[in-house]
C-alpha cells in the first residue's frame, strides 16, 4: 500500500471517530429552555454515591439500561422534597435532570451521553401523569403528554412519579 493510502485511511478513521464522539455527547449549548439551562449549578442528589446503576431492574432498556449510570440534579423548587422523606409531593416548577452514562467508566470520567428532564407542571396540566412533563435532551421541547415516560414512571406513583429520591438512594447506595 502507498503511504498516501495509509494517510487517507488514517484520516477517514480519525474523522469517523470524531463524528461518533461528538454525536454521542450531549450538547449543553445552544438555545435551550431557561428552566433547565443551568442545571449543572443545582443540587446533584447523586453526589458522593457509590453508583447509580439499576438496582431495581425497572430501567430495563431506557436511560442507558441496566449497565448504565445516572447523575440526577434538582432545582431549588424541588430540592427539599427530593432530599426529604415520603410522602413525596413535588411543587409545580420542580425540574429534575438526569444525565446518563453508558457504563461505570463513563460515569467515573463524567462523560454523559444522554440527558432527560422532568418538569412538574401546574395542577390539572397532565392529571394522568401527576402533572409531570418530559424533555429528551438539553435542547429538547417539553412534552406535556408522553405515554412512554408516564407509563414507566407510573410505577413510582406513591413517590409522585419520581424514582430517585433520598429514600431510594439511602436504601440502594
Amino acid at each position: 500500500m502507498k503511504p498516501s493510502t495509509y494517510l487517507k485511511a488514517g484520516l477517514v478513521l480519525s474523522i469517523s471517530t470524531l463524528i461518533v464522539a461528538c454525536a454521542s455527547a450531549p450538547d449543553y449549548s445552544g438555545n435551550t429552555d431557561s428552566r433547565w439551562a443551568n442545571f449543572k449549578n443545582w443540587t446533584k442528589i447523586t453526589e458522593n454515591r457509590t453508583g447509580t446503576g439499576d438496582p431495581t431492574g425497572f430501567v430495563s432498556g431506557v436511560h442507558k439500561g441496566r449497565d448504565g449510570y445516572r447523575d440526577v440534579y434538582v432545582n431549588d423548587i424541588g430540592k427539599a422534597v427530593i432530599l426529604g422523606s415520603a410522602p413525596y409531593n413535588y411543587p409545580a416548577g420542580t425540574v429534575i435532570v438526569k444525565e446518563q452514562f453508558d457504563n461505570l467508566a463513563a460515569f467515573k470520567a463524567q462523560k454523559p451521553t444522554d440527558l432527560t428532564i422532568m418538569v412538574k407542571l401546574q395542577d390539572g396540566a397532565t392529571p394522568d401523569a401527576k402533572n409531570w412533563g418530559w424533555v429528551a435532551g438539553y435542547n429538547g421541547k417539553l412534552e406535556e403528554t408522553n405515554a412512554f415516560c408516564s407509563g414507566c414512571h407510573s410505577i413510582a406513583t406513591q413517590n409522585d412519579f419520581v424514582f430517585t429520591n433520598e429514600d431510594f438512594l439511602r436504601k440502594h447506595y
